[in-house]
């Protein structure tokens, strides 16, 4: 369970960092809070499409039972 842990919250900062660097490159740092909250949504809806745009390797990672 640790493992889908940590991937999930590189998942959710990987899409929040994207929302926020998007949107202060194009309103400022006025649109610090709406790029973060657009990131957040992003990664939401797109972690149903995990299993198939998810690296065999990362997958295989998740599911090992070992250390």
């Amino acid at each position: 369970m640790r493992r889908v842990f940590i991937v999930s919250g590189c998942w959710f900062m990987l899409w929040v960092g994207i929302g926020i660097a998007a949107s202060v490159l194009s309103k400022g740092l006025d649109g610090l809070l709406s790029g973060a909250t657009n990131g957040a949504w992003i990664a939401l809806l797109m972690s149903f499409a995990w299993p198939w745009i998810m690296p065999r390797s990362i997958s295989d990672w998740m599911d090992n039972k070992g250390t």
